[in-house]
């Protein structure tokens, strides 16, 4: 009966230990993705959970909307992206477009999220209601996707060519004559 039960033993011990090394594995291939290797969503996410890691720099911008705004700039050696926070407020509504870029210098894009709040009527009105869209851009692939709240593919290509658009060149407008060093 005792060598039953130590064969037994032996049997637990060593299955435990099978799965432990399994489990480490495991833990070792989800680690070792690197993170040029993070797309879209993930990309997002990943900042998320690393936001307090990352340098920030402010910046005001008083010359694009009624009532400012300012852009944060995250960054840190460590990660191979950087992230670009813009806020715009208006009367009417207000913008928060954040950019993910690849951080060699080049400003290619690789992620953005676009939210919009849009008022039914001026902030400082009684009663105003509110609006809101939130739409991502995707650069991962060769092809450029556009996602909507839901993080569905939007397919219609006239919708997704003037969103890019649109993030494009509010980007190169809101950052002429800032000089970001890296």
């Amino acid at each position: 009966m005792n060598r039953i039960l130590i064969i037994f033993l032996l049997i637990g011990f060593y299955s435990c230990g099978e799965k432990q090394k399994s489990e480490k594995k495991a833990e070792s291939v989800e680690i070792g993705k690197s993170v040029s290797e993070i797309k879209d969503f993930e990309l997002l996410q990943d900042f998320e959970k690393n936001k307090a890691e990352f340098g920030t720099d402010t910046f005001e911008l008083n010359n694009h909307s009624a009532d400012g705004g300012e852009l944060k700039v995250f960054h840190d050696k460590n990660f191979d992206y950087i992230v670009y926070d813009f806020w715009l407020y208006g009367e009417t509504g207000k913008l928060n477009y954040t950019y993910w870029t690849e951080k060699n210098g080049k400003m290619n894009f690789k992620f953005v999220k676009q939210l919009k709040y849009d008022y039914d009527k001026p902030y400082y009105e009684e009663g105003y209601k509110t609006d809101s869209i939130i739409r991502y851009l995707s650069y991962s692939d060769s092809k450029i996707k556009l996602f909507d709240i839901n993080k569905t593919e939007i397919t219609e290509s006239e919708l997704i060519e003037k969103s890019k658009s649109e993030m494009e060149s509010f980007f190169r407008d809101v950052t002429k004559g800032i000089e970001i060093i890296k």
